[in-house]
């Protein structure tokens, strides 16, 4: 068994790491550190209430735990991995990795100079839509793809944010998942092309548009994206607003012999959400409006919904550490996403990194 350490002990830990860690059956958590004194009104039930709450940051990082998983705010990810890292230990960060591209660099080569291992929690490469998908780009009569689309588009009016930093949007909150989907099949795109916009305050709140202070790193950040990822011919949009009524295919492939529509995202989180674990035999099932369809063009095809829970992240983790090989996300792909954020919220020309 592997000794696991969290930094941070809120509605992350509990939600979206401890039972998936508990059903991995390979690590053994010693102990967590948290600068609030408020539990999570939700902690998870098979929590070994004997796990130690240790009292400063470095006794933690003093004691046995050889993995530390740090779930704290994006503003302290930086600054939390790089003493872990110094301390000898591996590293798994919350989304998002970190604020900037140089930050991300600092982190890699330092995990290889105290020859430890450090890698972005990107549970959602084992969301049941994507995998779904996944499986369908491999198919030979689909044709040759031509465009993909990622939509992530829901009716939602509350939340309306009139001040933030340049990192609270929702480029660095909610589309680092998706990009890193796309990254991982297809690697760094060509071209990126992109339109972020604050559409809750400017159509429910104040009136108040975009905009951002890049020296104060202040203002009203974006709520809204349309990012399109360039490869070759092929386009790849990646869409999300908190303003449409009626969903899209959480999925659109169109290829030359076939169309295909993935409707719903993975339905972990909103288990997880509603208290249900993965003891539950419909835990992460699809809805009946969950369907895949495949239209060719005198016939379609239903597709069964691939079904993989977040477990396989730690249980991939774990193996990497153990024998020494890539971690599920590697150094590359990390530092692509964060080369494509980046580019966003800084509003400049994207650049490739290789």
């Amino acid at each position: 068994m592997m000794k696991l350490g969290f930094i941070g002990f809120g509605k992350s830990t509990n939600r979206y790491h401890m039972p998936f860690i508990d059903a991995a059956n390979k690590f053994e958590v010693t102990g967590y550190y948290t600068r609030g004194t408020r539990q999570f009104d939700m902690l998870y039930p098979n929590l070994n209430n004997h796990i130690q709450r240790f009292e400063t940051l470095q006794s933690l990082l003093d004691s046995p735990v050889e993995l530390i998983v740090i779930t704290t705010p994006a503003s302290t990810h930086y600054e939390l991995a790089k003493q872990a890292i110094c301390a000898g230990k591996h590293v798994i960060v919350e989304k998002p990795f970190c604020d900037t591209l140089a930050q991300a660099q600092d982190l890699f080569q330092l995990a290889k100079q105290h020859q430890v291992r450090i890698t972005p929690y990107q549970n959602r490469r084992y969301d049941s839509d994507f995998l779904t998908i996944k499986n369908v780009l491999k198919r030979q009569d689909i044709g040759k793809v031509m465009e993909i689309e990622s939509n992530h588009t829901h009716y939602r009016t509350d939340g309306a944010e009139h001040s933030g930093y340049l990192y609270d949007g929702s480029v660095y909150g909610h589309a680092v998942h998706f990009l890193d989907q796309i990254v991982s099949l297809y690697g760094e795109p060509d071209e990126v092309i992109y339109d972020i916009a604050n559409q809750k305050n400017y159509y429910l709140g104040e009136g108040l548009s975009y905009q951002m202070d890049h020296t104060q790193e202040n203002g009203v950040p974006e709520d809204h994206y349309d990012i399109k990822l360039v490869y070759g011919n092929l386009r790849v949009r990646i869409r999300f607003s908190q303003l449409i009524v009626k969903e899209p295919p959480r999925w659109i492939i169109n290829a030359t012999n076939a169309t295909v529509e993935k409707y719903q995202i993975d339905q972990q989180e909103r288990d997880l959400k509603q208290g249900i674990f993965l003891d539950t035999p419909s835990f992460g099932q699809d809805t009946a409006q969950g369907t895949c369809t495949i239209y060719f063009n005198d016939h379609h095809e239903l597709i069964a919904p691939i079904h993989q829970h977040y477990t396989q992240f730690y249980l991939d983790t774990y193996q990497a550490i153990r024998d020494n090989t890539e971690m599920p996300v590697t150094e590359q792909q990390g530092l692509i996403v964060l080369n494509i954020m980046e580019s966003i919220v800084g509003h400049r020309k994207y650049q490739k990194l290789i």
